[in-house]
């Protein structure tokens, strides 16, 4: 069977969520601090006087003068060039009427969409390959589906679950809908799927090395000629690329947006350009970057992983966390972001570890282990130290934000399985996606909690004693980091049991671990060492510090 691809244009391959919030704020419809998504965003225009003409007023500004602010929707890329590849024709086929309802400036809206795809690459032979008489717009629904037949569309996909009730959308059409919002479970005839990754996925399989050397095209040109993929990273997957001239890369391809909301390859990219140029050279050099696809490009880093760390490999990570503390006093802060789930104040942990302890109420029923041990493990526990460390905690962070000068510029997860180790000796430090500011406090709890490295006690009590120096300008941070503690195990106690969320797996998946990764197994795995956690805090929590 040929394959012919059909694809609906706003809300599928265009996302305007962040637009219709940023529009409908500028236009003072909502207030600066509201937050939500764009279903939340209509139903709460809907509910104003003169709702429903509102609405349809910012619709049109949205589609029409402020097209140029939408963000291809993350996985359309990848898509794209996975079927032009293939040799499988795409077919957009828009319901969209020439100019926007309530519109007093008359925008076209079919020629701002247009314009839009132009700007992209979208009908670039290099880049995605559609053709221009393959776009269509039509005026009316019907018209839309009268269109579709026509095309003859083995598969349609469509944000809409509406278009595909219609009485005359063609049975013989594979129907796709698309919703990433994930506020739609699959109760239809049709699949339904909240990432375009798990739809390109659904069609070609996992990526193949075929998909990866386009990927390449435009960010190398043609001077790779080997490629291979690297097991073992958590989320993100990671080819190494040879080069004709013996220069080695490795590409990084992040977890897809729709899963991963943070802006992963942005942050790391950034991260190591500015520590390079501020002469922190033992991380990875940014070579390039595809942000459609989500690709990093770097400098391959030959090494070895260090499973037993050695006290030459600790001051190693000494010295690193020193230069970075030195750059954190010389920089100019405004330039950087916190860290991934920054820990600025007792409020801010407990929030946090609560927040996760929360999220897992819907696994739950499905695992009658992780439920005994909610209940009978963690919650006692949690409820037996949450108050003592809180009172334990300098009352200066407790509620309010550490000042920014007791703050550094932190990896977010760093640590000995997060380094390679060189023939020379020298580390090199990797995976810096999480990094901004944070509270060197975290840096210190998480380097000795991580389950990755299981740090022996020289190598963890050594580690305290040094950050106790390195930090003791901060008169605070003994007591912050006594108080602290407890909690960052609870926390990564929570972070252990992620096997357990929806879409974990198909992070898994997504890095990789096709073969390898057994749910099941990985879950009662990361039980065992939850209860091993909660024993540790309980160990340091009876000490007298904490009476």
């Amino acid at each position: 069977m040929t394959i012919r691809i059909g694809i609906d244009f706003d809300n599928t391959i265009a996302s305007y969520d962040k637009v219709f919030v940023d529009v409908a704020r500028e236009q003072h419809l909502i207030a600066k601090e509201w937050q939500g998504r764009k279903g939340a965003l209509r139903d709460h225009v809907r509910g104003c006087s003169g709702g429903e003409k509102l609405w349809m007023g910012l619709q049109g500004q949205v589609y029409g003068k402020y097209m140029h602010r939408a963000r291809l929707a993350p996985g359309v890329a990848n898509f794209f060039l996975r079927c032009l590849i293939r040799d499988i024709p795409v077919f957009i086929v828009s319901h969209k009427t020439e100019y926007g309802h309530y519109d007093a400036e008359k925008i076209p809206l079919r020629v701002e969409a247009m314009k839009w795809m132009v700007r992209l690459g979208f009908i670039d032979p290099q880049r995605f390959g559609i053709l221009r008489e393959n776009i269509y717009f039509e005026s009316t629904r019907k018209q839309k589906i009268e269109r579709i037949v026509a095309l003859d569309c083995t598969h349609f996909i469509d944000d809409l679950e509406e278009v595909f009730f219609e009485p005359n959308f063609p049975q013989e059409t594979n129907k796709i809908l698309f919703c990433c919002a994930a506020d739609i479970t699959n109760g239809h005839e049709f699949p339904v799927f909240h990432t375009w990754t798990d739809i390109s996925r659904s069609i070609f399989g996992e990526e193949k090395l075929q998909d990866v050397r386009v990927w390449l095209q435009p960010m190398i040109g043609d001077q790779f000629n080997d490629i291979s993929r690297i097991s073992g990273r958590g989320n993100s997957c990671v080819y190494k690329i040879g080069t004709a001239d013996a220069k080695n890369f490795a590409l990084k391809y992040y977890p897809d947006r729709l899963l991963d909301h943070r802006p992963r390859l942005q942050t790391e990219f950034r991260t190591f350009q500015m520590l390079h140029k501020n002469d922190i050279t033992n991380v990875p050099k940014a070579v390039n970057k595809d942000e459609h696809i989500n690709l990093g490009l770097y400098e391959w880093i030959e090494g070895e992983s260090i499973t037993d760390p050695t006290i030459d490999d600790l001051e190693q990570a000494i010295d690193f966390v020193k230069n970075l503390l030195v750059l954190s006093r010389e920089i100019d802060g405004n330039i950087i972001k916190l860290a991934s789930e920054a820990c600025l104040s007792a409020d801010d942990l407990i929030i946090q570890i609560e927040g996760r302890f929360n999220r897992f109420s819907g696994a739950c029923g499905s695992s009658p282990e992780l439920s005994s041990f909610l209940e009978k493990n963690f919650k006692p526990l949690w409820d037996d130290i949450k108050d003592k460390c809180y009172s334990l905690w300098p009352m200066g962070s407790r509620d309010q934000i550490l000042p920014r000068e007791k703050q550094i510029l932190s990896p977010s997860d760093f640590g000995f399985h997060n380094a390679l180790r060189g023939a020379d000796g020298k580390l090199t430090f990797i995976d810096f996606d999480y990094f901004g500011w944070d509270d060197p406090v975290k840096l210190t709890a998480d380097f000795i909690w991580h389950p990755a490295m299981e740090l022996n006690c020289q190598i963890a009590s050594e580690w305290e004693m040094a950050t106790l120096d390195l930090f003791s300008n901060d008169s605070e941070f003994n007591a912050r980091l006594c108080a602290a503690m407890p909690l960052y195990g609870m926390r990564w106690v929570m972070i252990l049991l992620n096997e357990f969320l929806p879409g974990f797996p198909e992070r898994r998946r997504h890095a990789g671990h096709l073969n390898s990764y057994d749910e099941y197994k990985s879950r009662s795995v990361q039980l065992v060492k939850a209860r091993r956690y909660c024993k540790r805090v309980e160990k340091i929590s009876s000490q007298p510090t904490y009476a």
